[in-house]
């Protein structure tokens, strides 16, 4: 599929929004603002456009749904494989078929502007507003300033993990969790809303794990069951957070552990299924896939380590240097990856690798240089990756 009229959408519909608000009857301070946010997303039509613009108000009522699901598309998108040029790429990066250069940024930037349209005040004063009676704030309206604040997918929330220098990451995910129902096991969020909920924690461990706004992991999971029971029913950034939450633990039991992995193995079954069709309409010099965290050696939150935290270790280098490293898969021989980073035990049998673990299914993984397989039945040990088709396996090494 061409991304260029998801694209599109949104660049018009932010052209298009400029344009609706800097115009006379809505251009009122005290009233405009509400006024055309009301005629956007409601039934009603303001006397002085209702018989000029006869032949548009359904088109121009239908943008923000438009909008919010040409962002979403977009999002789902581009988390699958790498767009922007990044440190841990292992490939020559191609140019991209798509017309905006740096597509996550374009995304980060976008989404914002989305929210802001559509919230008709400014982040503090609803945030005041939503502290001092929570109830006069819209579900709609806590949802554009989710957007406005870099909320709005999963995309943008795991942004804030790798760009912080304009503004507080901490604080804005903390804001953002906020602005969602203080019990929503209670509140059934729809699977979008819940998603982001689960994805805006996690980014809150890895840099705030002490943050009195973070839940428990144990929560995170019981939350997590509200996603569809049919698999298939659930949304990618769905299945890709069970694969998360549902990692086992070191000190878990042999049943629990294996409850867990079937959680884990259904999830990526699903996640494999959808990138597979997601594939069919990508050019070869776009698959490369990109891993968004790794396995960790610590326990709860500590065992996902953002992809930004390996890049870290290696951009001291010369970009020739740190290219070369990731051709040659030489960063992961250097000791602050093995300190950060856990391996995991596994085997290989004709050309696959599998996780020594799980007890009533067998669990293959990807390798994401399927050169590295050893060619016989080997036992191995290699570093885990969470992606969009599931865990993949870096450094795959024979055990001697």
């Amino acid at each position: 599929m061409n991304n260029s009229g998801f694209f599109a959408v949104v660049e018009v519909g932010c052209s298009l929004l400029k344009l609706i608000f800097s115009l006379p009857v809505f251009s009122c301070k005290r009233s405009g603002y509400a006024t055309c946010i009301q005629y956007l997303v409601t039934d009603f039509v303001p006397e002085p456009v209702r018989k000029p613009w006869e032949n548009f108000h359904s088109k121009l009522k239908s943008l923000q749904t438009l909008m919010c699901q040409a962002l979403e598309w977009i999002s789902d998108d581009l988390s699958y494989f790498q767009t922007d040029v990044s440190a841990d790429e292992e490939e020559t990066p191609e140019s991209s078929e798509m017309k905006v250069s740096h597509p996550k940024t374009w995304l980060v930037t976008k989404s914002s502007v989305y929210g802001k349209y559509f919230s008709d005040a400014s982040v503090e004063t609803i945030k005041k507003q939503s502290q001092s009676n929570p109830d006069s704030l819209t579900p709609f309206m806590k949802r554009m300033l989710i957007y406005r604040l870099g909320g709005g997918n999963i995309t943008t929330i795991f942004s804030l993990l790798s760009d912080q220098k304009e503004k507080d990451p901490v604080k804005t995910l903390e804001d953002i969790i906020s602005l969602y129902p203080r019990n929503p096991l209670k509140s059934r969020l729809d699977q979008m809303d819940l998603s982001n909920y689960l994805a805006t924690h996690i980014a809150l461990s890895c840099l705030s794990p002490q943050s009195p706004k973070l839940a428990t992991l144990k929560d995170l999971r019981r939350l997590s069951q509200q996603f569809p029971s049919e698999k298939q029913d659930c949304l990618s950034s769905a299945l890709f957070l069970l694969t998360l939450l549902f990692w086992p633990e070191e000190h878990d039991t042999e049943n629990i552990k294996n409850k867990k992995y079937e959680n884990v193995l259904e999830a990526t079954k699903f996640l494999t299924c959808s990138y597979v069709t997601k594939i069919k309409d990508i050019p070869h010099r776009r698959r490369r896939i990109s891993t968004h965290f790794f396995l960790g050696n610590g326990n709860g939150f500590d065992k996902f380590v953002h992809r930004t935290k390996v890049e870290k270790i290696t951009k001291l280098l010369s970009v020739s240097e740190r290219k070369l490293k990731w051709l040659r898969g030489e960063v992961w021989k250097m000791p602050e990856i093995a300190k950060l980073c856990k391996r995991v035990t596994g085997w290989t049998e004709d050309g696959t690798v599998y996780l020594e673990g799980p007890q009533e299914k067998k669990f293959s993984i990807h390798a994401i240089k399927t050169g590295t397989v050893p060619y016989g039945n080997e036992n191995v040990t290699f570093y885990l990756g969470f992606t969009f088709r599931g865990p993949v396996a870096y450094d795959i090494t024979a055990i001697v």
